[in-house]
């Protein structure tokens, strides 16, 4: 038994693909294919049920694959423990865009003074996409707002903290006179959106709000600087969760009013989301454990403290 061996029957459980498992670990298909046969015979049981549809792990197999995970985890430990300063490896991670705006940019900074060796590839979507990427291996790690649509076999969900959407609108909107205004008064302003929120059930507010109706979308913008720019200049409102209101010069200044909803409740939890088959890094530690910290932060504000 080999560790080769450990991880491309890892690699396969993580597809359910011989094939994609190959093209993940840059050898050929017949290669993962006969270091699975090997290890099969030198175990004497079958690990994977072979299908047309895919290779699927026998409920040995499962048991297995849990070992040569932790197996794996130790070895990468291991390696660190000669000088764990210099920690080394690749992450990829999803993430919402308004967790791009504030929150990834300082995990980021901090994980890469502390390692500055490590490199972490990001992908910003919205939250079913990004599930999509978890499920099919092209993520790591996921950061979503964790609603009804976010689940899935083999998949790991892990909240964050949570928080509250609020509309955003000028000082000189009519709403920001206001303590608190309705969702349905809201809905009938103007409104500018982010890419295609609510022309598809892509998670986020889309899901959020689907019970209680659709805003009166004029703009579509793929950038939140230009959306609260719209907004301070009075031409529309907005969506944004509570804790991208930390340091936001726009609300400092006064061009934006945050303002609560008073009678439908908009909250949301953010979450972590890794596949249940997918190997936990240090790096993937790390990252995690800046995350955490970063996110204590923003339930802090979330909360009003």
């Amino acid at each position: 038994m080999r560790l080769e061996q450990l991880f491309l029957l890892i690699e396969v459980a993580k597809y359910n693909s011989i094939s994609l498992a190959a093209e993940h670990a840059f050898i050929t298909q017949p290669a993962v294919s006969s270091s699975i046969s090997k290890l099969e015979d030198e175990l004497g049981t079958q690990l994977f049920r072979r299908t047309p549809q895919g290779a699927y792990p026998t409920s040995i197999g499962e048991i297995v694959i849990e070992k040569a995970r932790l197996i794996l985890d130790t070895v990468e430990e291991i390696k660190q423990i000669s000088n764990t300063s210099s920690l080394t490896g690749n992450l990829s991670v999803g993430i919402i865009p308004s967790m791009g705006d504030k929150i990834i940019p300082n995990v980021l900074y901090h994980l890469k003074d502390k390692h500055p060796k490590v490199d972490i590839s990001l992908t910003i979507a919205e939250s079913i996409t990004i599930l999509q990427n978890i499920q099919s291996g092209k993520n790591d790690i996921g950061i979503v707002l964790l609603t009804e649509e976010i689940s899935g076999k083999d998949l790991c969900c892990e909240e964050l903290f949570s928080d509250e959407f609020l509309i955003y609108a000028s000082k000189d909107s009519p709403l920001a006179q206001k303590e608190s205004v309705s969702l349905k008064e809201a809905l009938g302003y103007p409104f500018v959106a982010y890419n295609d929120e609510f022309t598809k059930n892509n998670g986020g507010i889309t899901s959020i709000l689907k019970k209680h109706g659709e805003p009166n979308v004029v703009f579509r913008f793929c950038n939140f600087e230009l959306i609260k720019r719209v907004v301070s200049q009075g031409i529309a409102i907005s969506f944004f969760p509570r804790f991208m209101s930390i340091d936001d010069i726009y609300l400092q200044s006064g061009e934006i009013v945050p303002i609560p909803i008073s009678d439908v409740s908009l909250g949301i939890t953010v979450g972590l989301i890794r596949s249940t088959r997918h190997a936990i890094s240090l790096v993937e530690k790390e990252f995690v454990k800046a995350l955490k910290s970063m996110c204590e932060t923003a339930a802090t504000i979330s909360n009003g403290n």
